[in-house]
This record gives structure tokens, C-alpha cells and sequence, in this order.
């Protein structure tokens, strides 16, 4: 780090400042802005954000007046406002930069999300759409089956048919919609690109 050497201020300046006359302030303000703005801007290199900083300096040098003790070395204590204020912008970037990918992460995590119900909603329309074109009696038996959760004794029951009637059914209909599935796997991938 490079190092910055200053003329001591004058005590006599120290104690009008302490005061609260604003011509000891300005005295102080121009002797050493520069050193406090080269000082902030060698840690940051951000111009902007160098000459807020440095106000920032300033104002709390007016604001803590009172406390300043002429008979302690001033630059040290110039020093370490600039310093401390550069650590705590440091550190507020560091945790923006951290809340930031951690957003972004959550927004790609979203985004998934989202993809993975839009397919499974696709893929639920295109099952749906083929069980339609099951014939009539295979769709209610196969409808029984999966929706209603009956047993195969339940639907033969209800629907006066052979238990052997009602698996050989839900046999085709599954059947069915695995050729169909893998056929149209092709036709699944372009419909979900399309909605993505």
C-alpha cells in the first residue's frame, strides 16, 4: 500500500474546529481531501464512489468535532475514519455481491421449477389426450384404475365383467400408451421447445 505523508495541522486549528467554527473545518477540508480522496481511491478504484467516501470523511470529522483531541496525532485519526469506511464499504459489497448470487441462484432454482411443471403438465395433457383415444370401455375400465384407485374386483364388480376382463384391459390400455409415448417422445421434446 502506498504510503501518504502529510503536514501536521496547526493545534490552534484543531481547537477552532473543536469549536465549531466553520473556517477551521474549511482549512481542514482543504489541507487534507486530497490525501484522504488518493488514499480511498489506491484501496477502491471507483471514482465516484472515492469522492463519497471522502465527504463521508469529512462529515464525520464535522460531526465528532468535540471528541478531537489536538494532542493526539490528527492524521492518525483522519487515517483511520478513511480506513474503517473503506473496510465497511468493502464489506457491504462483499455481502451485496453474496445476496446477489444467492438471488440468482434462487431465480435459476425457480426457473427450473417452473420448466419441470410446464413439462409434467404437458406431459399429463398428452397422456390425457391419448387415454381419450382408448375405446370407450378400455377408457372407463383404465379411468376406474387410475383415477378412482379401484381394485381390479371393484371394477369388475361394478362394470358385471371377469376380473381377467378387466386386467387384460388395463394391460392394453398401458400397452397403448407406451407405443404412443415413445413414439411421440420426438413430438413431446418439439412441443415442450415451443413452450420454452
Amino acid at each position: 500500500m502506498k504510503k501518504y505523508t502529510m503536514v501536521t495541522i496547526d493545534q490552534n486549528v484543531l481547537l477552532r474546529l473543536k469549536k465549531g467554527e466553520e473556517s477551521a473545518f474549511e482549512a481542514i477540508y482543504w489541507k487534507y481531501s486530497s490525501w484522504v480522496y488518493n488514499f480511498i481511491y489506491s484501496l477502491l478504484y471507483d471514482s465516484t464512489l472515492t469522492e463519497d467516501l471522502t465527504q463521508t470523511v469529512f462529515l464525520k470529522i464535522w460531526e465528532k468535532r468535540e471528541s478531537i483531541d489536538p494532542e493526539l496525532g490528527f492524521d492518525s485519526y483522519l487515517f483511520a475514519i478513511a480506513r474503517n469506511l473503506v473496510y465497511k464499504e468493502t464489506e457491504n459489497r462483499l455481502k451485496a455481491e453474496l445476496l446477489n448470487d444467492v438471488l440468482q441462484e434462487q431465480s435459476v432454482d425457480m426457473e427450473s421449477l417452473e420448466e419441470e411443471r410446464i413439462d409434467a403438465e404437458l406431459l399429463l395433457d398428452h397422456i390425457n389426450n391419448l387415454i381419450e383415444q382408448l375405446p370407450p370401455s378400455r377408457k372407463l375400465i383404465f379411468q376406474l384404475s387410475r383415477n378412482q384407485h379401484l381394485s381390479n374386483k371393484e371394477i369388475a364388480t361394478h362394470l358385471s365383467i371377469s376380473e381377467k376382463t378387466v386386467e387384460t384391459q388395463i394391460y392394453r390400455a398401458l400397452r397403448f400408451l407406451k407405443q404412443k409415448l415413445s413414439k411421440d417422445s420426438c413430438l413431446a421434446i418439439l412441443l415442450l421447445l415451443m413452450v420454452k
